[in-house]
């Protein structure tokens, strides 16, 4: 890159660490920079407006459009075995998805759960190393016991629209070490039309996601999602709802897990396997920006450290898989 793009660069980058701050905790030097409530959400504002997806999700408010080839039923479950639950931690950052210091990529969005600030990023030796704050997405998890699972689901709309013919309906549970139950339901409503990313009228059948596709998080590594979804739905403790109506999103993909449980880069996923990830991110949507604004789900679950669990990243892998396509 010129000397004339590197100080074009500056103003941006600068702007979008400070965005990040605000997103995930402002730390007291940002609060030092002297900055006003209005000064802060402006640049918000913007960074969420930079998110690349805009223009085609404008095009995508109309009828829904029927799957080609007919609707895809699906039915996943899982009977008996653990489940795998993510805790919070610095993701390792893969240059091929987030570029070099030099030429970032995947900037743009609401950050965490699109894009990631530049300056967010630790960075040694020319090249990004991690997230310079934790998030659902590492190599740290626990192992919780008796996880169950029911997904009942059809894709019949190809494209994100005001209306959709898509469903999903979903229980899943497991248990910590007391024997509290936590669970998750969905879907009440399907998200029909994204709101930074595609959505695919709620439910995506045999489609990348994420990574450098830019459809959901860059944290989690590019996958090739059998079967995905998004809708609303509720979290339960021990059958009673603490939180509700939360953002729902779950996907069956193929394996992004290295020995030890570590987060995988795009090229150590595993093709020859398969898990289910369950996500209730720590971001509620906002229809009125059309962006995500920050909201911890309340889980009931408490960590070691004292501190509440702000999201379930939940992966199920003793599983029963089916799908068929209408004839």
């Amino acid at each position: 890159m010129n000397t004339n793009s590197n100080r074009s660069l500056r103003p941006v980058i600068g702007m979008l660490a400070i965005l990040f701050f605000l997103a995930f905790s402002v730390t007291p030097q940002v609060k030092a920079q002297g900055m006003s409530k209005g000064q802060k959400m402006q640049m918000m504002k913007k960074l969420k407006a930079m998110a690349p997806a805009r223009g085609y999700l404008e095009a995508h408010n109309k009828a829904p459009q029927a799957l080609l080839g007919g609707p895809i039923h699906i039915k996943v479950s899982q009977e008996t075995g653990g489940v795998f639950v993510a805790l919070p931690d610095k993701r390792k950052l893969d240059e091929r998805v987030f570029g070099t210091p030099k030429m970032p990529r995947a900037f743009a969005g609401t950050p965490g759960i699109n894009g990631l600030p530049p300056m967010a990023r630790a960075v040694e030796d020319g090249h990004y190393t991690t997230m310079t704050q934790p998030s659902p997405f590492g190599d740290k998890y626990t192992v919780m016991a008796d996880g169950k699972l029911m997904i009942d689901a059809t894709d019949a709309t190809a494209t994100d629209a005001a209306t959709t013919e898509d469903k999903v309906q979903m229980k899943a549970t497991w248990k910590d070490k007391a024997g509290n139950t936590y669970e998750v339901r969905c879907c009440k409503m399907m998200a029909a039309h994204g709101l930074e990313f595609p959505t695919f009228g709620g439910v995506v059948t045999n489609h990348l996601l994420h990574g450098f596709t830019r459809l959901g998080t860059a944290l989690m590594p590019t996958e090739f999602t059998y079967f995905g979804f998004w809708g609303m739905g509720a979290v339960l403790k021990n059958g009673k709802v603490l939180d509700q109506p939360r953002l729902i999103h779950g996907m069956l993909t193929e394996y992004v897990r290295k020995e030890g449980y570590a987060l995988d880069e795009d090229n150590e996923v595993t093709p020859t396997r398969k898990q289910f990830h369950l996500m209730v991110t720590p971001f509620a949507p906002n229809m009125e920006t059309h962006s995500f604004d920050k909201k911890p789900v309340n889980t009931g679950l408490t960590l070691p450290n004292g501190m509440k669990l702000p999201f379930w990243h939940v992966m199920f892998e003793n599983l029963e898989i089916d799908g068929t396509r209408s004839k």
